[in-house]
């Protein structure tokens, strides 16, 4: 029998929190006001996080923090200072996007649990290797995998793996859509994505429609299938969305998980079980329902380019707009406290709304029924013919009032060393050398057949007594061969707690957080100024054989002869010097790649650019070679290059949605050489899932954007149209990529970097 995964669920607030725990989650997920993929979701406020970490404890139910978003070098301070007190109040787990804050948790919070965010991209097995060298607990697979794959990478892989199975979608690989970004700084990297793919745009051809809007994800029907494949937990997208939506999902879910029982694929899931969680799920207002990226044929209808894709249910149509308010001709019923998203037909995002008025006929009404002529009051002037759709029922307010629960008081967790000989027992407690070592003075008799084990003591030691301190390591050396009655062992236990509890807590408050934000400071500022100090490496040029001009040319043309080029490890050829890895190979695909290394290793490459974590392991067993970290995988931070640095890495590129002052704090504090990508094409949105156009395309505001395919790897990637440039940045190296830009292209823009990432 298979064991049930975990079922995790949203909380976007305490209202959210509460329904999840009621209605069967194991676990929740949540955020702070900063540094969530989740930006505008409510969030909670340190205070609340450990008043729901509290509640949680005291329902043996879990709580993860998702601290998953890029961070800047100057925010560095601000997270840990995050983290520190986090570490404070019992949450189960950190789940983070950025490799420097992982590096952070695992330095100076060790006791705490870290979960690799979707937003890390990891699909495949050799990702999770990588993942479990960072000091991972959990990964949460990229959303772009199969069933068929994912049932190789859990059987391959070591470390617990979660994945969604129910709620919006992304249509882009996770942690490769700068698409929303790179249309104002408002950057999906750092929780603030405005959802261009939800858009409508226009194609040359004349074909205009919401290509890269995807239906939601469900997967009551991949239940058993999901068990099956060993996945050690199953997540509820919508820290967005209020308790009523989360009620009914994890009612939904919880049903079928409980009534699969483990039995997985083989066992037959009752249709009336289905059925009835298929009712509850159809009363929370969405987009059509498919299996996401989880079979062939549902990745290849996944997009309806003809559907707006808008989430919730047609309510309404607006007939009449003024400064005040709106009218609408309603076509479902609509009743005051419904949550409404008004949907300009220019298919851009338009504004949510909680109807707390309505008039018909100049008198107020409750609720709206179908052909009423309604006013809705609205302090903002929409657009006349824009729909309404609903998003949500009258918010369920919980029972409980957050303001009245307890925050949660942090035991003292403190590791021992036990040292054990005929004479008696010698105990330390390293975190506190100033308390001195204990000694229980007791003749111990030679065993005669059951001897005193290192798991027996630890087993006893482990129970304090004492509600504030836990113990976590217990190192335990037994000399010679010693028997020990239970009875001995357990008084011993209790001389040794209630000599030594009173003065640990005493000394709880003199381990003061100052100290440790020296000490963070001080590993920060170790490598300050170390670049300027270094001759950085030769800038490099990046090309495709495939296209006409060969880099020669290129280089020639763009006064880059000593440049290092570089090529594709799918098509270079005698003229190149570094192989570019590619930044996405589904689980099958991952042997050929494997051999494709070896090749370029043996015609004598010994540079590599690295552009996503997976690709770490297979470089292993090569020591006398160069690796940079490359785009799409990022380093905005100084920690980022550091963790790089622990697995071998000698050059890392700067995040190209960073500002000019992020680029240069990251130059300056960095261990390693700093590449900036100074011109070029990139992807700002890749996917797996079909998409209807080719070419150019265009947003009603005209911007203009291009759809290419590739028959190679089969993913669908957009570029701009205006050419990434930016200017030179002393103490570092340049990228020039013309992969998909010709030199000299005067359709410019500079993304962020006069600007401000946000």
């Amino acid at each position: 029998m298979n064991i049930l995964p975990e079922l995790l669920a949203p909380a976007g607030d305490a209202d959210c929190a509460f329904a999840a725990f009621a209605n069967g989650a194991d676990a929740i997920y949540a955020g702070l006001p900063k540094f969530s993929a989740r930006d505008k979701s409510n969030n909670f406020t340190v205070s609340e996080l450990s008043k729901i970490s509290a509640y949680a404890k005291k329902y043996d139910k879990k709580v993860y923090l998702a601290l998953n978003t890029l961070v800047k070098e100057g925010e560095l301070e601000e997270i840990y200072q995050y983290l520190s007190d986090v570490s404070k109040m019992g949450i189960d787990a950190i789940i983070v996007q950025d490799l420097g804050v992982a590096w952070m948790i695992r330095k100076f919070f060790p006791q705490m649990e870290i979960h690799g965010s979707t937003q890390m991209g990891i699909h495949n097995s050799a990702g999770i290797e990588a993942a479990k060298g960072m000091g991972l607990k959990r990964v949460i697979l990229e959303r772009q995998v199969t069933i068929k794959e994912l049932e190789l990478i859990v059987k391959k892989s070591n470390l617990e793996i979660e994945v969604f199975a129910h709620g919006a979608l992304c249509s882009s690989l996770s942690g490769n859509c700068l698409f929303s970004s790179s249309i104002g700084g408002w950057s999906g990297n750092r929780g603030r994505c405005k959802q261009p793919c939800r858009r409508r745009y226009h194609s040359k051809d004349g074909i205009n429609g919401f290509f890269f809007s995807p239906d939601d994800l469900y997967t009551l029907d991949l239940i058993p299938d999901l068990i099956k494949a060993g996945v050690s937990s199953i997540k509820i997208e919508g820290r967005l969305k209020k308790a009523d939506y989360v009620k009914r999902a994890v009612t939904a879910y919880r049903m079928v998980l409980d009534a699969s029982g483990g039995h997985g694929s083989q066992g037959k899931l009752s249709s009336g079980i289905l059925g009835q969680a298929k009712m509850i799920l159809a009363g929370s207002p969405g987009r059509k329902w498919s299996s996401g990226f989880y079979t062939t044929e549902s990745m290849e209808n996944l997009i309806n380019y003809k559907s707006t894709g808008v989430s919730g249910m047609l309510s309404a149509k607006i007939i009449g707009s003024g400064p005040r308010g709106f009218t609408a001709k309603i076509s479902r019923d609509l009743k005051k406290g419904d949550r409404i998203r008004i949907q300009p037909k220019s298919g851009d995002e338009g504004p949510q709304i909680t109807i707390t008025a309505m008039n018909k006929d100049r008198e107020k009404i409750n609720k709206a029924h179908k052909d009423d002529i309604v006013y809705i009051p609205f302090n903002q002037e929409v657009q006349s013919g824009s729909l309404v759709y609903k998003v949500g029922d009258t918010a369920e307010k919980s029972v409980r009032n957050i303001k009245n629960l307890p925050e949660y008081i942090s035991p003292n967790i403190v590791d021992l060393e036990i040292n054990i000989n005929s004479e008696g027992f010698i105990i330390r407690i390293p975190a506190y050398p100033s308390i001195k070592a204990w000694i229980g003075e007791l003749k111990i008799e030679p065993a005669r057949e059951h001897s005193l084990s290192e798991d027996i003591v630890q087993n006893s030691f482990t129970s304090t007594k004492e509600k504030m301190i836990k113990t976590a390591d217990i190192k335990v050396v037994i000399e010679g061969n010693l028997f020990l009655p239970s009875s001995s062992l357990k008084k011993l236990r209790r001389e040794f707690w209630e000599t030594l509890a009173p003065k640990i807590l005493n000394l709880v408050n003199t381990n003061d957080i100052d100290n440790d934000i020296f000490d963070f400071m001080q590993v920060h500022s170790s490598s300050m100024g170390k670049n300027e100090e270094s001759d950085p490496c030769r800038d490099v040029f990046i090309t495709d054989p495939h296209k006409k001009n060969d880099g020669k040319s290129r280089a020639r043309s763009s006064k880059l002869e000593k440049a290092i080029h570089v090529m594709p490890i799918s098509s270079y050829n005698k003229d190149c010097e570094e192989i570019l890895l590619p930044y996405f190979r589904n689980e099958f695909a991952l042997e050929k790649l494997v051999v494709d290394i070896d090749k370029a290793y043996a015609s004598g490459i010994r540079r590599f650019r690295v552009s996503s974590i997976f690709q770490i392991p297979m470089l292993k067993k090569y020591k006398d070679i160069v690796i940079t970290a490359a785009y799409p995988l990022p380093v905005s931070n100084s920690l980022s290059a550091r963790q790089l640095e622990d697995m071998g890495f000698n050059k890392v590129q700067g995040w190209m949605e960073m500002e000019k002052e992020a680029l240069i704090n990251l130059v300056y504090f960095s261990p390693l050489p700093i590449e900036i990508y100074r011109y070029g094409r990139p992807h700002i949105f890749t996917s797996r899932a079909d998409i209807e156009v080719e070419g150019e395309i265009s947003d009603s505001h005209g911007v203009k954007f291009r759809v290419k395919k590739d028959s190679e790897s089969g993913l669908n990637s957009v570029y701009g149209n205006k050419v990434f440039k930016i200017p030179n940045l002393e103490n570092t190296s340049s990228c020039f990529d013309y992969s998909n830009a010709e030199p000299g292209e005067t359709a410019t823009s500079d993304f962020n970097f006069s600007a401000d990432w946000v």
